[in-house]
């Protein structure tokens, strides 16, 4: 990069406006090139490719989240993912994902994952999932209220790239735990966009992820739900997500948590058959949050069980294997 194009790049960042500065100041210091769940508990394929599969019948879920709502330009995230369980042991997940980041930054992408679960023992067993994404990240320069409207770095010019890239994932899981480590774009692919003349700038950076949960059981009617998740980069430090929610006769939930640096999160939800509703609300803690401490949640989640040998319902998604290893969600 030569240095009249970094003095212009440089220019470029003043010239947004506050609202997209904003954003993109909190995404990188975050990392946030991949987009946030607050129910990573309900729908682990989001965080985790190796969750696809480990229900036996067919998982579907769609999402929706309004960050820094009442702020004009905030991020704002969909996305519909289906999983299920093939025969020996296979299973096979799919997503499809439009994260706004805010400001002129926009993504749409696809996802399709494979796994496969080994059992260790008579309680446990471990999958592993591969996931091919294909992502079109978009930059409209159209949509930036500039500072300083002469800067010759900021050309108004829409911008359309697409890329593919891939994440891996494997998930540790019993009766009663399920621990997971997934690391998201691993070829660290180019994003195209502004011309980059090299490929030391301007791409997607790997992102890891460990996650983990508990189910303790109280009665015959109430169980405790801890959960987890540390997120982090090879150039950012540590986020740290923990939760905590309590199951009443594996129907109904409430439960909180806490993000670093970033948000409260409360939590409620339900099961209606075979139907699954939930919703989280984010009051923020952050600098951002001082301004619109506002984000919400929600997810709809439809299980379609596999009725056979070997398989049984219980609960929502439940799993009852031949060897009786049970996996609740």
């Amino acid at each position: 990069m030569t240095m009249n194009t970094a003095h212009n790049f440089r220019k470029r960042s003043l010239g947004w406006s506050m609202v997209a500065l904003g954003v993109m100041v909190a995404l990188t210091a975050e990392a946030q090139q991949l987009s946030r769940q607050s129910q990573f508990i309900q729908n682990p394929f989001l965080v985790n490719p190796a969750f696809a599969g480990t229900e036996l019948g067919t998982f579907a879920s769609l999402s929706h989240r309004e960050q820094w709502v009442g702020f004009h330009g905030a991020p704002s995230t969909s996305s519909v993912t289906v999983t299920s369980s093939l025969p020996n042991r296979f299973g096979v997940g799919f997503t499809v994902e439009r994260d706004d980041q805010g400001g002129a930054f926009r993504r749409t992408g696809m996802e399709l994952s494979g796994t496969y679960t080994v059992d260790l023992n008579n309680q446990d067993a471990v999958a592993f999932g591969i996931g091919l994404i294909g992502r079109n990240t978009r930059f409209d320069g159209t949509d930036l209220q500039l500072w300083q409207p002469d800067d010759p770095a900021i050309t108004g010019a829409v911008e359309s790239k697409f890329a593919f890239d891939s994440r891996f994932g494997l998930m540790v899981f019993g009766q009663h735990y399920q621990f997971g480590l997934a690391v998201s774009n691993l070829l660290q692919t180019p994003l195209g966009l502004e011309s980059e003349p090299t490929d030391s700038r301007n791409r997607g950076v790997r992102h890891y992820a460990l996650t983990g949960r508990y189910d303790y059981t109280l009665d015959a009617s109430w169980v405790i739900q801890p959960a987890v998740m540390m997120r982090f980069t090879e150039i950012t430090p540590v986020q740290l997500d923990i939760h905590a929610r309590a199951l009443y006769q594996n129907r109904y939930w409430g439960g909180m948590g806490f993000r670093q640096g970033d948000a409260l999160v409360l939590m409620v939800g339900a099961t209606f058959q075979d139907i699954q509703v939930g919703y989280s609300y984010d009051a923020g803690t952050g600098a951002v949050g001082n301004l619109s401490p506002n984000t919400h949640e929600i997810t709809l989640s439809y299980v379609l069980p596999r009725q056979g040998a070997g398989f049984s319902r219980r609960g929502l998604g439940g799993r009852l294997l031949d060897r009786n290893l049970i996996i609740r969600n």
